[in-house]
């Protein structure tokens, strides 16, 4: 029997659907029995004196997603659903490191804030081409433009890669919300012991 929960991150293309599943996939998850609780991506509760995009940023995002990780361990709840954890935090570090916006000492030195057992049980990432994504955003914008979302899907890709826990990557370029629900749903549902 589980003492922990099940935590399963979620990242990938901006307007991909992680948000959107989280909440869905938690509704359906309950509807079945399970206690479900959401950690919400720690982007939103940035403070406005910290710039957006900035080393400086991702490190405050880090410890803030990495303190509400924490206390998920510690939630009586069956499966924790993550909007962005250390997974996506690691590939923000790497992706400055590679678009060198951070030296290699400044990416070393934050990879060992990283708490090892904080890390997700499963990872699902959500993808979708540039076009895809500026036409569920409705337009460009600062960071949903042709060449942000191009390049992120790049670096991602080759980040993703990496990654040496269980994963599962789903492109909803041509799901339904219902089909990429009920795909999620079906990852998580196998996960579990």
């Amino acid at each position: 029997m589980r003492t922990t929960p099940l935590m399963v991150e979620f990242t990938g293309t901006p307007e991909a659907g992680k948000t959107t599943s989280i909440g869905n996939v938690a509704n359906n998850l309950s509807n079945l029995g399970y206690s479900v609780s959401i950690l919400k991506e720690s982007a939103e509760k940035l403070p406005k004196v910290i710039p957006k995009g900035t080393w400086y940023a991702n490190l405050w995002m880090h410890n803030q997603t990495q303190a509400g990780l924490l206390e998920a361990k510690f939630m009586n709840s069956d499966i924790i659903l993550i909007d962005r954890g250390l997974i996506d935090s690691n590939f923000y570090g790497k992706k400055f490191l590679w678009e060198n916006k951070c030296t290699q000492k400044q990416y070393e030195k934050f990879r060992l804030q990283f708490m090892d057992e904080l890390f997700p049980d499963y990872l699902i990432a959500l993808m979708v081409p540039p076009e895809i994504a500026i036409k569920r955003r409705g337009g460009e914008g600062r960071l949903v433009n042709e060449e942000y979302i191009k390049s992120y899907n790049e670096m991602f890709l080759k980040y993703y890669d990496e990654i040496e826990y269980p994963k599962t990557l789903i492109d909803t370029s041509q799901l339904t919300e219902n089909e990429m629900n009920q795909k999620v749903l079906n990852v998580i549902k196998n996960a579990l012991p």
